[in-house]
């Protein structure tokens, strides 16, 4: 259990500091090469894999969907590691509904208005099952990717509860208009992205068309592979979805402090696997980490509940795209 901050030159050099953390923390490393002029890692601790690629100026292809000259991190879990299986194409990986990219699902850090040196990073490994990455992209901009294991209120949960996520699972560019991600209200279901882990299913429909960018290892009647976060299930992508926090407590994380004492209300992030549409089943709860209103709290301010000590991040950017929501980590020095 850790907490590791500092600056990363690029993308590329941003993943090899997150592999050397997990490291730290006891994760084995399956796979650490260059790939083009990026990345690939395949990290592993006990039944979970976790598999990761950067992209320096290269040909990505997430969800399905090639762009070129692309910057970011994907990610994506499995069920175990193959020395001569592509990076995201492991055993048990996310399976979506075949398309000509390819029936790999992805999560996705994306790189638009900024490709390093960036400012500082937040490694976080609340417990001794997850591992977090806070990037600060430009001053006061902040995007992220993690993985790991939830509490579980079943520990025989099938898939252990395994989880992975990054802001988003698609495309997209630095432009600032209306039907873009960055000049959308970041609730429109057509261009925004998830931003924060398991939030999709309180804003996005059918499928999600790469909004989304968390995923939980689930199983279920006949289904047995990693379930996104969006309301329904989509045709090209997961054929099981789940829902986080955010989705029932909205008016809690969108319009604290208590305007009686300024505290933020700080929501533990509850995930459930969403069955036929008709009953939602919880798995378990994200270590770690809260949602809550930032209004009296700066990028990067610590604060403290008892003994444990919490450091608060915006969404995106505090004041703009994501307002005043914040997600916290539980840091542990």
């Amino acid at each position: 259990m850790a907490y590791q901050t500092g600056t990363a030159n690029n993308v590329v050099d941003l993943l090899d500091l997150f592999r050397a953390f997990a490291e730290g923390q006891g994760w084995t490393t399956n796979r650490n090469v260059l790939s083009g002029s990026g990345r690939e890692l395949c990290i592993s601790k006990g039944a979970a894999f976790f598999n990761f690629r950067a992209y320096q100026n290269e040909t990505m292809v997430v969800n399905g969907s090639s762009s070129t000259n692309k910057y970011g991190i994907s990610v994506n879990g499995s069920d175990g590691y193959v020395a001569g299986n592509a990076w995201d194409r492991q055993p048990g990986y996310p399976l979506r509904g075949m398309t000509s990219g390819g029936d790999q699902g992805h999560a996705m850090l994306p790189l638009v208005i900024a490709f390093g040196p960036f400012p500082a990073y937040h490694f976080f490994a609340p417990d001794g099952k997850t591992l977090y990455c806070e990037l600060e992209a430009v001053s006061g901009v902040f995007l992220r990717f993690g993985c790991g294991s939830l509490d579980l209120f079943n520990p025989s949960a099938p898939g252990g509860g395994r989880f992975f996520y990054a802001t988003g699972g698609r495309h997209v560019t630095n432009s600032t208009a209306v039907s873009q991600w960055l000049g959308s209200d970041m609730d429109n279901a057509n261009y925004a992205l998830e931003l924060v882990p398991f939030r999709g299913a309180d804003y996005v429909g059918s499928g999600g068309g790469g909004n989304s960018g968390a995923m939980v290892r689930a199983a279920s009647g006949s289904f047995d592979n990693w379930a996104n976060s969006v309301r329904t299930p989509g045709t090209t992508y997961q054929g099981m979805v789940c829902q986080g926090g955010g989705c029932h407590d909205k008016v809690l994380r969108d319009y604290s402090p208590n305007p009686l004492n300024g505290i933020g209300v700080m929501l533990p992030n509850v995930v459930s696997l969403n069955i036929g549409d008709e009953s939602l089943s919880p798995i378990g709860v994200v270590p770690g980490m809260r949602y809550m209103d930032m209004t009296n709290y700066l990028p990067g301010e610590e604060f403290n509940i008892g003994s444990d000590i919490w450091k608060v991040f915006p969404w995106y950017q505090k004041g703009g795209l994501s307002v005043q929501r914040g997600i916290a980590y539980k840091k542990v020095p």
